[in-house]
């Protein structure tokens, strides 16, 4: 009797594991050529309930080779950044929006990393241009090839070096775009930016020096269903008085609206994951350098 219990317990236990999320959509928001984009707000159906009840949905984490990693929810209930992996996730026939699971960096190297997943998160957005990029994106020696030379272009080629403006003007002749660089005092002006290119599905490389110290996600990190544990510590631009410790540069590839807030989707290539950053309380902060950070942009 007892072996019998143990078993059907072991059973069920697999089922469930194994369950599909069920993914209804409230209110889609649609981002580029996708009609479930980042921000549209959604019912997650599961026979586990800490995945089920509304969420935000956070986009389709996908490799630079076209290999999907996750489905990404905010979870409204638990407030956790839930990745599911994606036979887990049915979300029918709508079409989700790409989000780039980045490269993890070798080396301080994070701006050539950073220009390569914008690159990259352009082309998954639906950037054409003169159809080069895709052609370079399609196989993994033309990924390898320009990620390479994006480190090499800015932190050895003397005619570039440091400038990721001039670089992905360089790149613009070949693929088909132009590009601008932005700095703002207030935190309005920096949001409008930021939030209006990448709603419509174009990611912005954002450059800022950073402090000595780290800080924590505004929400949990969590693996559905896998036990590895996520770093929940996020870089971010330092503080006036601060001590400066150096320069980084991630990609902003979407926003969404959480509790009368703005967050963005972030791009670091400092871990495998894309991460998610509170603009009011992180950037709008008053002692927040924002002088100090640099957008750019392309069209």
């Amino acid at each position: 009797m007892k072996k019998s219990f143990i078993f059907f317990v072991l059973f069920y236990t697999n089922i469930v594991l194994a369950a599909e999320v069920t993914v209804s959509v409230d209110k889609a928001k649609t981002v580029a050529k996708y009609n479930l984009g980042v921000g549209s707000e959604v019912t997650l159906e599961s026979p586990i309930p800490e995945q089920a009840g509304p969420a935000v949905y956070l986009g389709k984490a996908t490799m630079p080779n076209g290999v999907d990693s996750y489905q990404m929810f905010l979870h409204k209930r638990s407030e956790k950044f839930l990745f599911f992996k994606p036979s887990d996730v049915d979300l029918g026939s709508n079409r989700p929006q790409s989000i780039l699971n980045p490269y993890e960096q070798a080396g301080g190297t994070c701006t050539g990393y950073a220009i390569f997943g914008f690159l990259t998160q352009s082309h998954m957005s639906g950037f054409s241009g003169t159809g080069v990029l895709a052609k370079k994106l399609s196989d993994e020696k033309g990924r390898t090839t320009l990620l390479v030379d994006n480190i090499n272009e800015y932190y050895l080629t003397p005619q570039h070096r440091y400038s990721i403006q001039g670089i992905l003007n360089k790149y613009g002749k070949e693929f088909g775009f132009t590009c601008k660089t932005y700095k703002y005092e207030t935190y309005e002006r920096l949001k409008g930016r930021i939030t209006g290119q990448v709603n419509i599905g174009m990611p912005v490389v954002v450059s800022f020096n950073i402090g000595p110290n780290m800080y924590k996600s505004p929400f949990e990190l969590k693996l559905v269903n896998d036990s590895k544990a996520i770093d929940q510590r996020l870089w971010l631009p330092r503080r006036e008085g601060e001590r400066n410790s150096g320069g980084h540069t991630v990609v902003a590839a979407a926003s969404f609206e959480y509790n009368n807030k703005t967050y963005l989707i972030i791009l670091d290539s400092d871990w495998t994951e894309p991460r998610v950053w509170d603009m009011e309380g992180f950037l709008n902060d008053p002692k927040t350098a924002t002088n100090e950070i640099e957008l750019t942009v392309c069209k």
